[in-house]
């Protein structure tokens, strides 16, 4: 009798199991525009955004205002700005003006310091202890990369505490200088510690012509960045030995018929790769370069991001008539929905506390048909930052 009734317990139990994998999973949540934020001063010109989840705060690095702007990401609501640096280009600025702007990466590392990169090739580093509106911070740390064009965007490796910072905007000058990483010490004593630069010269593989998102993958101990190249890019897998010095780019992989942009690790090791161009993002296993899938649904994004809270990836695309952030399951890799944003939209993050997620947007455009400035009740005149929460 006992034999029997293990058997029918085992049995229930075994038909239990195959009732839960059966189970669909449940259906993602949709997102709806909930808000926008209305940011005083100039119209907002804008590049990377950054939420930190520690303090709630978002921070937009902001060329239009020479500034950081800085929000409540739980409330959504503007709170200042951190100002002191370039700002929109001087007409006839050898480096255009997008190479010739300024601030444009931002991040906060874990000891609450916030690092942004500017014009002329220069890193700023911040101590946001204490800091409150209206945010009258001088920089702790000023670092000079030897760039002529700006330092653009910027990852951080927290094992080491290094900051890598890329500088592309060499390669749009004449003569030719290639684009090159530059590795800075987060430590007390700020100072670079090397630098790697793209070129056949140097031992790459093409002359690159831009360098976009660094990311610090924690599982392989890596640096990877997009180097950018006349028609499509690679990604290079960067070593860091900090105690000699030495940064090298250990291995590259393809990113077919994509000059890659931003990068967003989610899990089991899947990378999301913004492409240039009007091109389809990737998905990619990050250690071996596998090519995983491709999404069609959304192309050329620039800024793109992974939120634990939602397990969702985000990519910001400012591709008219209808620049969009794009939503993927970031556990299946399905492509979920577009959400409409407005003009020069390429920049997006998310607060996983609350699944918010953050579109800044720029002036009118008249090639762009959507404005979620205007749909929140906004003039549309300084841009604004459209706020997209999961509907209930």
């Amino acid at each position: 009798m006992r034999a029997r009734l293990l058997a029918i317990t085992f049995l229930a139990a075994l038909a239990f199991s195959f009732v839960a994998i059966a189970r669909p999973r449940p259906a993602p949540a949709t997102y709806k525009l909930e808000k926008a934020i209305a940011v005083p001063g100039h119209p907002l010109r804008f590049d990377i955004s950054w939420v930190d989840e520690s303090t709630g705060r978002y921070y937009l690095a902001e060329a239009g205002n020479a500034s950081v702007d800085v929000f409540d990401a739980r409330k959504g609501t503007f709170l200042g700005r951190i100002g002191g640096f370039h700002g929109v280009p001087a007409a006839g600025d050898p480096c255009d003006r997008i190479e010739g702007m300024g601030p444009s990466g931002v991040l906060v590392t874990p000891d609450n310091h916030l690092w942004v990169s500017d014009a002329h090739g220069t890193v700023k580093e911040f101590d946001l202890a204490g800091a409150n509106p209206p945010f009258n911070l001088k920089p702790a740390a000023t670092v000079t990369t030897g760039a002529i064009c700006r330092s653009d965007e910027i990852g951080y490796d927290p094992k080491d505490h290094v900051i890598m910072a890329g500088n592309p905007g060499e390669a749009d000058l004449k003569p030719y200088r290639p684009p090159f990483a530059s590795f800075i010490s987060a430590d007390a004593h700020v100072e670079v510690l090397g630098k790697i630069p793209f070129s056949t010269k140097d031992g790459f593989a093409f002359n690159a012509t831009g360098l976009e998102q660094p990311l610090w993958d924690s599982a392989m101990d890596r640096f990877l960045v997009p180097v950018q190249g006349e028609e499509e890019g690679l990604l290079a897998v960067i070593k860091v030995d900090k105690a000699a010095k030495k940064f090298t780019v250990e291995k590259t992989f393809k990113t077919p018929g994509c000059n890659g942009s931003g990068l967003a690790l989610g899990p089991s090791g899947h990378l999301l790769v913004g492409c240039d161009d009007g091109k389809p993002l990737l998905i990619m296993d990050a250690s071996t370069g596998h090519l995983l899938k491709t999404i069609p649904e959304i192309h050329g994004a620039d800024e793109v991001w992974y939120s634990p809270g939602d397990r969702h990836f985000y990519a910001a695309s400012g591709a008219p008539p209808v620049p969009a952030i794009g939503v993927i399951d970031a556990a299946t890799n399905e492509f979920l929905q577009n959400l409409p944003t407005g003009p020069g939209a390429h920049s997006v993050a998310a607060f996983a506390k609350t699944n918010h997620v953050f579109a800044p947007i720029g002036a009118p455009n008249p090639k762009v048909t959507s404005n979620a400035c205007v749909t929140s009740g906004l003039p549309a005149a300084n841009g604004c930052i459209a706020v997209f929460a999961p509907e209930k």
